[in-house]
């Protein structure tokens, strides 16, 4: 082990000296590579000091607020690898590398393959106040600029410290805040009607539906898409299929395996965010939606759909749904959905801007199957035949999923549609 000097580095061509503004470590602290230990600063501008190897604080020679010359040691290291270099180079990102003189000096074994920097300058006026343990705790506390100029620092020249920041944290704890409480309408209720109070569920579904609107940033993206191969094919095969396999196949089965092969190419579709932090799923919980006793709709799931094929898909969607329809869904049923396709177009809509249930990402709304003037290109030519058309919906969180994203992604599925 070898006690060394650390010098004041230098922070521009014509800095001669500095204050120190800030020790962030104490005697006795292990210091490592790389880490931040103390700010110095000049009448213009604060700067950090990292450390070039590893070592134990010894002894601070330099106390917070004494100016210094540059090169002067400020304090001492305990250290295992050492070379002795005179004079010594430093690098700033704000300069030019500038040499130190300095004879008692001791450069760690690694600091000449050090191309670091030693100082980041802060330009900002009231970050370039502010300490990185303050800014720091900043950031961790979401203290925001306004924030920080209502804390009164104690510090010289009013600099804020840390004891000032949780001094700041502790009060704004104890203040009471009165929560937004959105006014109750009063409903005029006239001669032949009568109030009447949301159902258990249908309360549930709404405050969901609020929630996820509040807090999620929707954006909805449309695409057409020509079924007229895949309603074909269904029409072909729909007897056929109903004999084999005891299940009548819909659109919504086949459109169904489309989604799923391409969320397999875009699995981010496929995931969980809760604000922080995503979650891709590695199973495809599908989750459409199936009718109660009372009239309202549910959302179950079918549960590793990447393994399925429309047969499996079919069947399955055919037993939830008579579970539901029954009454008598298990709790699996509705639990861990991971993507939803809505079919609306079942009850005649032709596009629509679906709401994602969180914590999911996205959501895809099945449109009308309609008769639309539509060009086909045929041997060269371009003719304008009438086509079978859907249009798809899809709403993603805009934190997660952006346009091109979506965009990809629906065209994936528009291309798995129209193979049939």
């Amino acid at each position: 082990m070898k006690t060394i000097n650390i010098p004041l580095p230098k922070i521009g061509e014509s800095t001669i000296e500095a204050k120190i503004v800030e020790w962030l470590k104490k005697p006795g602290d292990f210091i490592k590579r790389d880490e931040l230990f103390a700010v110095i600063g000049t009448d213009k501008v604060d700067s950090e000091i990292f450390s070039e190897y590893e070592g134990t604080l010894k002894e601070i020679l330099v106390k917070e607020g004494e100016e210094v010359s540059v090169g002067t040691p400020i304090c001492t290291m305990e250290v295992d690898d050492y070379i002795n270099v005179s004079p010594v180079t430093l690098s700033a990102k704000s300069s030019e590398a500038v040499e130190v003189s300095n004879k008692d000096f001791s450069t760690p074994l690694h600091s000449a393959q050090n191309d670091k920097a030693q100082l980041t300058p802060r330009n900002s006026k009231l970050v370039s106040f502010l300490s990185p343990v303050v800014r720091k705790m900043a950031a961790e506390n979401g203290l925001s600029l306004e924030d920080l100029q209502k804390i009164n620092g104690t510090g010289e020249n009013g600099r804020i410290r840390k004891q000032d920041v949780e001094n700041f944290l502790k009060s704004r704890k104890q203040k009471t805040f009165t929560p937004f409480v959105e006014e109750k309408l009063q409903l005029k209720v006239e001669l032949g009607e009568a109030l009447e109070p949301l159902s258990k569920m249908r309360k549930l579904i709404a405050e969901n539906m609020e929630k996820s609107w509040r807090s999620i940033p929707h954006v909805t993206t449309f695409m057409d898409v020509n079924v007229t191969k895949l309603v074909s094919y269904r029409e072909e095969n729909k007897e056929k299929f109903l004999q084999e396999n005891a299940v009548k196949l819909t659109y919504t089965h086949l459109i169904m395996k489309a989604v799923i092969d391409a969320i397999k190419v875009y699995p981010t579709l496929n995931s969980w965010f809760n604000n922080e932090e995503l979650l891709e799923k590695k199973n495809i919980n599908l989750g459409f939606a199936a009718a109660l006793p009372d009239g309202n709709l549910i959302v179950p799931n079918i549960k590793n759909a990447q393994n399925l094929s429309v047969v499996d898909i079919a069947r399955q969607v055919s037993e939830i749904g008579t579970r539901a329809k029954n009454g008598k869904l298990k709790p699996d049923d509705i639990q861990d959905t991971t993507f939803t396709v809505s079919n609306t177009g079942m009850f005649g809509s032709e596009s629509g801007t679906p709401i994602i249930s969180r914590p999911q990402v996205s959501v895809l709304a099945l449109g009308n199957i309609l008769r639309r003037a539509w060009i086909i290109e045929e041997n060269g030519e371009e003719k304008i035949l009438p086509q079978s058309v859907m249009t798809l919906s899809l709403s993603y969180d805009h934190r997660i999923v952006d346009g091109a994203l979506a965009s990809k992604f629906l065209t994936e599925i528009k291309k798995n549609m129209e193979r049939y």
